[in-house]
């Protein structure tokens, strides 16, 4: 099953419109969401395509079945304007034969030792970084899809397939222009 993953999108909803225009050509059904969707934050520049309202009506009309979780950005006043529940910290999700943990990664130092607590799960997804990341430990993966709206470190703009198969991933990186 083939899944969008997506974060910090940081109400850039002229990314946020190609993000979803490619996830349709690839007859994505599913997108999780890992926090930070609306505000831009106080530390962050204003994206160029800056438009909280236009995002959050970009995903309520949107074809697909979302899962969020909620970011360091998010407010309890943005839950007003998605009619998907986004303000829980954690999410475990069960697809095929694997458990996948959602949640910003804000809080996380070390992704090893966080993974440890949760036997059984196979991936861990985050955002906040704003860098992708896929990387294994003995505990898991750790999948990180980068920002859509203001990528940091040499990274670009960016969101993940998550293909899975059974417990078997595969993680496609895709670069927003």
């Amino acid at each position: 099953m083939k899944i969008g993953v997506i974060s910090d999108i940081h109400g850039d909803f002229l990314s946020l419109r190609t993000v979803f225009t490619e996830l349709e050509k690839l007859d994505i059904s599913l997108v999780l969401v890992l926090g930070d969707v609306l505000y831009h934050g106080p530390r962050n520049p204003i994206p160029e395509g800056y438009n909280p309202m236009g995002v959050a009506e970009l995903i309520n009309n949107a074809p697909f079945n979302f899962i969020f979780v909620k970011g360091n950005c998010d407010a309890d006043v943005d839950q007003l304007m998605i009619k998907y529940p986004m303000l829980q910290e954690f999410a475990l999700v069960h697809i095929e034969e694997a458990t996948l943990l959602l949640t910003h990664g804000d809080r996380i130092e070390d992704f090893e030792n966080f993974m440890e607590k949760y036997k059984g799960v196979k991936a861990l997804l985050t955002g906040h970084t704003h860098i992708p990341v896929v990387e294994e430990n003995k505990f898991g993966l750790h999948i990180n899809p980068g920002s859509i709206s203001l990528p940091k470190g040499s990274s670009k703009k960016s969101f993940a397939i998550l293909d899975i198969e059974k417990d078997k991933f595969l993680v496609e990186f895709k670069e927003i222009v």
